[in-house]
């Protein structure tokens, strides 16, 4: 590097800076003999930088400056890893003299940084401050200390820090931080009043690289690769674009061969080929950040959105990488042999992945959002918000979800079960956070939001333990009553016999229960010890086949909705058995007895 002699000129501040150059010579003299009569003192790397007054604060910039200038001097002459990690060391802990708390966490070494090259150039090029009339100076019973001091002929500002972890201390303040490239624009023109290794450290921070890229190799670059943009030497936008570029086309293309593999495997295999994705995306963008970052070394506005754009894909990948690992989790878990894929437990489990990868993901986000300056609370409020009016613009889907909460935790039916409900009934193939899909006896899927199916009845014929078997027989009206007898026992008997059907509370039952328009109903109510209803069908067809022939072996038959027309002359009413009622009506009420048990004749 170079050592950039002051301009002189015969004005005023030309003779100000000559005479502060001689000054300043002299005081390295000073330095120089004081450094040769004594013994060097290493200073302690580890011992926290003064900021306890506004003194305390400035003098520790001035001597962090020039570590830094010593440092930077070893480095450019020497590029090696060492050096650079002493120099990076060094500027770090310059940024401590800083107040970078209003800055998103993700910018503050990029800004922390140039604030250093902004404030050497302005510090060089303004006269001296009297170490003396500086605020908590030794030497001096400053009483209470002010709260804050400008540098003289400055609008830098050193304040003590209100509160937080850094309270009581003094450092520059966070609206001077932001203001230096200002106050930079302005006086870079003006020469150096002292000896400084650089004209301008800030195009020296702008133009530094690590050690991969040799100083041969960019002086060897055209010209306009060298020019700025976004206060970045051009060739180390492309780059930083390029290798940006570079990241997302490998994810893309990874992304597409374990979408393909997904495909072929099953839910856990394939959700671990899935989560590699988010995985790649992260290690390529954390490795292309320091990458840039330490090797690359951009600088200004274009630093400040790299790191930005890097600390938000970063996140997306965090958050996208919880979500899928919610799922894999859960399907690990069903994959055991103790859950059923398409288990009540197996969907209930997905539902809590799906709401444990939504807390997740949104977790990881409000994070990196605060991270990148968005305010977490401001975000948190507005997603309360948003959420409040998404709520009563969808009114319907939250109450199919809480629906299918309602269901998930009630569990009238599981997965396989054949119900009944108010609009149909079928086996439940799929039950979702949103509705269930049921297999009509038909073949048709009939998809039900679970906010209706939950307020609706529901007959579940799977869950019950013993089927009913019940049946009514309409018997001829010319069965007697001897057949009837004889057939109640036999129907009875044979229920009894029969090894599949429950003896208990009065069962089975057979039993004379109506005159029928047409016939002479029985009733036979028997439950039959079985919960498939495939194997209850077969036992009651069985029954049935031998009710059949009980019937036939009693002589008689089943009756049918019929008339029977009679061709034969109708003897009409029992003449001498009417005549006798009405001889005892008369009687009992006093009349004269006709004496031939016939009606008295009509009067005229």
């Amino acid at each position: 590097m170079f050592r950039a002699e002051p301009r002189l000129t015969p004005s005023p501040g030309g003779m100000r800076a000559a005479c502060h150059a001689l000054m300043a010579g002299i005081l390295l003299l000073g330095m120089t003999i004081a450094g040769l009569a004594a013994p060097a003192e290493t200073p302690n790397p580890l011992a926290p930088l003064d900021t306890s007054s506004p003194s305390a604060t400035f003098q520790s910039f001035v001597s962090q400056a020039k570590t830094i200038e010593a440092r930077y001097t070893e480095y450019v002459a020497d590029k090696t890893s060492a050096k650079a990690a002493a120099l990076a060391a060094s500027v770090d802990r310059m940024r401590r003299l800083l107040d970078l708390e209003g800055l998103p966490p993700a910018t503050r070494d990029k800004v922390g940084g140039a604030a250093f090259g902004y404030l050497a150039d302005i510090l060089v090029r303004i006269p001296d401050v009297p170490v003396a009339a500086i605020p908590g100076a030794p030497g001096k019973d400053w009483g209470k200390l002010p709260d804050k001091w400008e540098i003289p002929g400055t609008e830098i500002a050193i304040a003590r820090v209100a509160d937080g972890p850094r309270a009581g201390d003094y450092l520059f303040t966070g609206q001077s931080v932001e203001r230096l490239p200002v106050f930079h624009a302005l006086i870079i023109a003006d020469p150096p009043l002292r000896p400084t290794a650089s004209l301008n450290w800030h195009d020296e921070g702008a133009r530094l690289t690590g050690p991969v890229f040799p100083d041969t190799l960019i002086r060897s670059l055209p010209e306009p690769l060298q020019r700025t943009v976004l206060d970045t030497p051009a060739w180390k936008v492309v780059l930083a674009s390029a290798i940006g570029v570079l990241v997302l086309v490998v994810t893309g293309v990874w992304a597409m061969l374990m979408r393909r593999l997904a495909g072929r495997s099953g839910h856990a295999a394939g959700l671990f080929f899935r989560l590699t994705t988010p995985l790649l995306l992260a290690g390529l963008a954390y490795v292309s950040d320091v990458f840039i970052q330490e090797q690359v070394n951009v600088s200004g506005d274009f630093a400040i959105g790299e790191s930005l754009f890097a600390a938000a894909v970063l996140y997306v990948a965090g958050a996208w990488a919880a979500w899928i690992a919610c799922f894999l989790v859960v399907e690990a878990i069903i994959a055991s042999p103790s859950i059923p894929d398409n288990s009540y437990d197996a969907h209930l489990l997905r539902l809590v992945a799906r709401v444990g990868a939504i807390l997740a993901a949104g977790a990881v986000v409000i994070y990196g959002a605060n991270d990148i300056g968005i305010p977490a609370l401001g975000l948190v409020a507005g997603l309360g918000v948003g959420g409040f009016a998404l709520a009563l613009a969808s009114q319907s889907t939250v109450e199919n979800l809480f629906g299918g909460v309602s269901i998930f935790a009630d569990r009238p039916f599981r997965v396989g079960d054949h119900i009944d409900y108010g609009g149909g009934g079928g086996r439940v193939e799929v039950v979702g956070p949103r509705s269930s899909r049921i297999r009509a006896l038909d073949g048709t899927l009939i998809t039900v939001p679970n906010g209706d199916l939950a307020k609706m009845h529901i007959i579940n014929y799977t869950r019950r333990d013993k089927c009913l078997f019940l049946h009514t027989l309409g018997l001829r009206y010319e069965t007697s009553p001897e057949q009837f007898e004889w057939l109640m026992d036999a129907l009875r008997q044979r229920l009894r016999d029969h090894p599949m059907v429950e003896h208990a509370h009065g069962m089975p039952r057979v039993a004379l229960t109506s005159f029928g328009d047409s016939a002479i109903n029985i009733e036979l109510r028997a439950y039959i010890l079985t919960a498939d209803y495939s194997e209850f069908l077969a036992i009651q067809g069985k029954l049935i086949l031998d009710i059949m022939r009980i019937v036939e072996t009693a002589g008689t038959g089943f009756a049918f909705p019929s008339q029977t027309a009679y061709l034969a002359r109708d003897t009409g009413i029992d003449e001498a058995t009417k005549g006798r009622i009405e001889e005892e009506i008369r009687q009992r009420h006093g009349a004269p007895a006709t004496g031939d048990g016939q009606a008295p004749a009509a009067r005229d």
